[in-house]
């Protein structure tokens, strides 16, 4: 006997016999399918109408199909039958739990690895998470897109029918093998089990990602530059003096930072004969004037800013049969824009209430936000503020404490990134899901076939299967459950249909990472290394010297100009001031270019495909 049995709650163990007739089941289907990234097991149940009053009551409960005392599965009814007229309704159930988004979502979420201090030497077990999920291939929130969390991963996601609980499933490796062999399969006809041959992955399957963002270097320089000169013109020199934030040339991208007259003091008096009738009486007296000792510091400041663009191209080999694919045939399966470098991608903006629900947010300590253009963490849990504010309105405590922006791009004034460790995680998690697509289209083969219910019962999508046939290629196949359906009928016999995706490896075994080779998850690549092009030297601008420092007419010169005058018959004074003393300062002018472009690859050994299925049996 088979029965629908009303459970408390979803996680609730099936109450002990007897159990009502008024559910019991006349016919029943169980299925489930990877037809996406997210495995739903459904099951139907035709049962004698209960009435509507039963239906409706139990429309918002969750039920076991229980088969001679045996759950198969439980859900929860999908949606109440659309004919409930006749002796028998037909009722669907979905076998997922209450808030199941939300269970799929925290699921998700935790397998999203945000910027760390990421080593690319360090061992693979502690930088899996990093390279299986990397957050410049994500919108700024992928919290919908569960999917989003196993792009670098070869794995979809699967609700269990008996549990209810979520769980990932690898795309070739199933938890349990269930060895079916011959004996095992239901009566198939003369044909035997049904192949069916896909579309197997290229030779080399590739990627373009492509890293942009403006190269910056902004600030005042860690030098300042104090000295003195003794001048005669020594006021039109204070007066002429630059202020902060002046330029230093034109369009140079250099300024004053800081700039600032320290001091002016007596120098030695300096004498001048007058010679000539022009003096009248005072011919061949004298005239004395005093220079003056100016003290001046200066300190320059620079904004420089250069757009840069990094192409990388991954390459993967697919080591899989070559029966299948021309050796020449390639595919770029993607082009990746990478999230900007230069900005937090990962930490959300403050907002006062769910866009969703419009019911005012709450934070809790350790919470991070962006806000005002900074980053921000929780330190009280609180209720949102109309504004944002740092401290309560009321109680003046401190609601938030400010902390550095998590940026993939530490250095804003590096002129590369694909090298960085930071730009290493981005290559391999890029790897990753080339991994993953060829992984998946290397299953091209699937053989569906019947199976004795007391074999193909407990049999699931989470599993692999073994099954041997003489019009099989090789005789035998394996490959990973990507169907599973189960039928009882009324009166008639209960049976299993599973279709399994065999995988088309060439039997090489796994590659070994070399000298000069690196590796992720088992896939070994090579990469290049080109130079950088740096007409500016961001990095060292704060120490650059400038190009030109120099004072220009100091008092020895105006002294030396004074007295050629005075025995000319000319005015010292006059011949002095014709010779100001000026401070002549110059630095290379920042000048933006055009993008700068840098061009990378990386080049996988052929990658590990299991062989499931040996379509050349004879060679």
């Amino acid at each position: 006997m088979r029965y629908l049995i009303p459970l408390p709650t979803f996680d609730a163990a099936v109450p002990s016999q007897p159990w009502s007739n008024e559910w019991e089941v006349l016919s029943a289907t169980i299925s489930e399918a990877e037809d996406s990234d997210i495995i739903v097991p459904v099951f139907k149940c035709t049962t004698k109408n209960p009435g509507i009053s039963g239906i409706v009551t139990g429309s918002s409960r969750y039920y076991a199909l229980v088969d001679d005392g045996e759950e198969l599965c439980r859900g929860k009814m999908l949606s109440i039958p659309a004919s409930l007229g006749g002796a028998r309704v037909e009722m669907e159930f979905h076998c997922k739990p209450p808030s199941s988004d939300d269970v799929l979502q925290a699921a998700a979420d935790a397998l999203r690895t945000g910027e760390i201090d990421y080593d690319p030497d360090a061992p693979a077990a502690d930088r899996d998470a990093a390279e299986a999920y990397d957050p410049l291939f994500q919108s700024r929130d992928p919290s919908d897109d569960p999917a989003s969390a196993l792009v670098g991963r070869p794995e979809v996601w699967r609700w269990d029918r008996k549990t209810l609980t979520i769980e990932r499933t690898h795309l070739t490796d199933g938890a349990v093998l269930h060895d079916i062999g011959r004996n095992g399969l239901a009566k198939q006809g003369s044909d035997g089990p049904n192949i069916k041959i896909g579309q197997p992955p290229k030779a080399v399957t590739k990627i373009r990602l492509v890293a942009s963002w403006t190269q910056e270097a902004k600030g005042k320089q860690t030098v300042s530059y104090p000295a003195s000169v003794t001048t005669f013109s020594w006021q039109d020199f204070k007066d002429a003096f630059p202020k902060p934030g002046d330029s230093i040339g034109s369009s140079t991208g250099w300024t004053f930072a800081e700039a600032s007259v320290d001091g002016v003091a007596d120098g030695v008096l300096s004498t001048f004969l007058l010679n000539g009738d022009r003096w009248g009486w005072a011919a061949n007296g004298h005239v004395k004037c005093r220079p003056k000792v100016v003290s001046y510091t200066w300190r320059a400041a620079y904004d420089y800013r250069q757009q840069r663009q990094e192409f990388v191209d991954l390459s993967l080999l697919a080591g899989v049969q070559d029966v299948l694919y021309d050796d020449e045939s390639k595919e770029t399966v993607e082009t990746k824009d990478l999230a900007q470098l230069n900005i937090d991608n990962i930490t959300q903006d403050w907002v006062y209430e769910d866009p969703d629900t419009l019911e005012r947010k709450h934070y809790s300590v350790g919470e991070e936000v962006l806000a005002s253009d900074k980053a921000w963490t929780c330190a009280k849990d609180h209720d949102a503020t109309d504004d944002f504010t740092v401290r309560d309105p009321v109680t003046n405590e401190v609601l938030w404490t400010i902390r550095s922006k998590r940026a993939p791009l530490k250095d804003p004034d590096s002129p590369k990134f694909i090298d960085l460790p930071r730009g290493i995680r981005s290559i391999r998690h890029g790897l990753r899901r080339l991994h993953r697509v060829v992984l998946k289209r290397s299953r091209c083969v699937e053989v569906s076939f019947d199976v004795e219910w007391s074999l193909g019962r407990d049999i699931s999508c989470a599993d692999s299967c073994r099954v041997e046939h003489r019009l099989i290629p090789g005789g035998e196949a394996t490959g990973k459950v990507i169907s599973w359906s189960a039928q009882i009928p009324e009166g008639g016999n209960r049976s299993v249909s599973i279709t399994i995706a065999c995988a088309v490896g060439n039997g090489a075994a796994a590659p070994v990472a070399g000298d000069g080779q690196e590796e992720t998850a088992g896939i070994v690549y090579t990469r290049t290394k080109p130079g950088v092009k740096e007409p500016v030297k961001a990095s060292a601008l704060p120490a650059k010297s400038p190009r030109v420092n120099e004072i220009s007419n100091d008092w020895t010169v105006q002294e030396a100009a004074g007295n050629s005058a005075a025995l000319g018959g000319q005015d010292p004074v006059i011949a002095i001031g014709q010779n100001p003393t000026q401070l002549r300062i110059g630095f290379d002018a920042l000048a933006e270019q055009d993008v700068i472009t840098r061009r990378l690859s990386a080049t996988t050994l052929p990658i590990y495909v299991p062989r499931g299925i040996n379509l050349t049996p004879e060679v």
